[in-house]
């Protein structure tokens, strides 16, 4: 039995109006693929011959220019045209959005049935946030989502949709899963893991894959910065063989029933107010650390990185003896200027994109404190992506990063050069904490900033939306 396997993700922001390129990508090509997913392991457990496809990961941000959609489909069907394989294994997002294109998921498993015909198995583990068009269960046999926010679960998943394969190319049965797409967008700071309702749809999951019949069920909350006829929640279930199909489309309505439901049971876990008052809660917490999400410029939801509205603010401020940090904002100039020096340099530069009103340049000096590397997140956050430099000016640091990103684990306070334990109060890129954060966090706070991913999305310029999706 040979399986492919392979990753090309991308969460879409298109607020965000940078385009996303190849070099923006983390790219492994040959048996460094094999290093890098966990499915593997899996289905060489079940004696498989595992073939390597691609493995490319891009940091969420704006939309996939087509010439990058195309150079890695491109290298994916070069490979199968090559190889004959039994099934096909790939980890995907689902809320990509390529130039001229479309859903890249889309497009991309369109050109592989084209190549490969009907009958293949297909399976696919894709992030919960995914925008998935209806159109996508035709041509696909095996789905399943993340079960956590955040995500901490990738490998388990991996696991799943990979022994799966091998039940369905062992059967020789080609199975279709039961979808059906909910006419709700759903913030994603508004639905995590461990609180209500989402937490409840994960047990009902869970107890839906209990059911005879059922191979996976999947809940997607979608991706709502995303401005596509595809952004909105859906729910996915698989069924184990052909007889099976009608129990799955049973449970795929019995989720949608749960779900729907208890839709409007989606707030915010943590604290989200206006930048100024999110500021004053952090700064009268006596323990430390304390998180504030600079939440509109979220770049894990895939927005620029370059908003100064929260850095601005901290500069106008007496930080009452508190030690703070902004991590961090994106711009090359000033960082290009900022890595001709040396670490203990005065330094004075000007930061921020300029591009809008959020990002109004914003004049710093200071002493350049540290020089360092800028991880990634998710499938990436082992990657060195980018440079920082770090700027001291008395009682506020802030970090200058010569791409657009967040910091979500101690390491990436670390490779920067910095001790997070350093600081009474910590500005991020990011809406709620990744995992790692939470864990030291003595508090946490959503500034409502504005910006490529503003929390209140009903009040976003949306043009593609069906009329009748309900923003939450």
């Amino acid at each position: 039995m040979k399986v492919l396997v392979g990753c090309f993700y991308h969460e879409t922001n298109t607020f965000n109006p940078i385009w996303t390129h190849k070099e923006d990508f983390v790219f492994v090509e040959g048996d460094a693929v094999l290093d890098r997913l966990y499915s593997v392991a899996a289905l060489r457990e079940q004696q498989v011959d595992v073939i390597p496809g691609i493995y490319a990961t891009g940091l969420s941000s704006g939309i996939v220019t087509k010439s990058t959609f195309e150079f890695f489909t491109n290298k994916l069907l070069n490979i199968l045209q090559e190889t004959e394989v039994d099934g096909i294994w790939l980890h995907l997002h689902g809320s990509m959005v390529v130039e001229g294109i479309g859903s890249g998921e889309l497009a991309l498993i369109k050109q592989i049935r084209a190549l490969v015909g009907s009958q293949l198995p297909i399976s696919l583990t894709l992030d919960i946030h995914g925008n998935i068009p209806e159109e996508l269960s035709q041509f696909v046999n095996i789905v399943r989502a993340y079960r956590t926010v955040p995500h901490i679960d990738q490998a388990e998943t991996e696991r799943i949709t990979a022994e799966a394969l091998t039940t369905v190319i062992a059967m020789k049965e080609t199975i279709a899963p039961a979808f059906v797409k909910l006419p709700v967008v759903i913030c994603g700071e508004k639905a995590l893991g461990n609180c209500e309702p989402l937490k409840s749809i994960f047990a009902e999951l869970a107890a839906v894959e209990e059911l005879e019949g059922i191979a996976t069920a999947s809940f997607f909350l979608g991706h709502a910065w995303s401005d596509s006829a595809h952004t909105g929640a859906s729910v996915f279930v698989v069924p184990r063989t052909l007889q099976d199909a009608e129990a799955a489309s049973q449970a795929c309505q019995r989720l949608v029933d749960f779900i729907m439901a208890r839709k409007h049971q989606f707030d915010y876990a943590a604290q989200a107010l206006a930048p100024e008052q999110a500021l004053d809660y952090a700064l009268q917490i006596d323990d430390k650390p304390v998180f504030v999400s600079d939440s509109g410029d979220n770049t894990t939801a895939g927005a620029p990185g370059y908003n100064t509205v929260l850095l601005k603010l901290l500069m106008q401020r007496d930080l009452n003896g508190k030690k703070a940090v902004v991590a961090s904002i994106f711009d090359k100039n000033a960082f290009a200027e900022l890595n001709q020096h040396k670490v203990g340099d005065p330094v004075s530069v000007w930061v921020g994109g300029g591009a809008d009103d959020y990002s109004e340049q914003v004049l710093l000096t200071g002493v350049l404190k540290a020089k360092g590397d800028l991880l990634g997140y998710l499938n990436a956050e082992n990657d060195i992506v980018g440079q920082v430099c770090t700027i001291e000016m008395g009682a506020l640091d802030v970090v200058i990063a010569n791409r657009g990103d967040s910091f979500i684990s101690i390491q990436h306070f670390v490779r920067a050069g910095l001790q997070f334990t350093d600081y009474d109060v910590i500005v991020l890129k990011q809406g709620y904490l990744f995992d790692a954060l939470t864990k030291v966090a003595y508090g946490e706070v959503l500034a409502l900033t504005p910006g490529a991913s503003y929390l209140k999305i009903a009040e976003l310029n949306y043009l593609a939306l069906p009329a009748a999706v309900e923003l939450i």
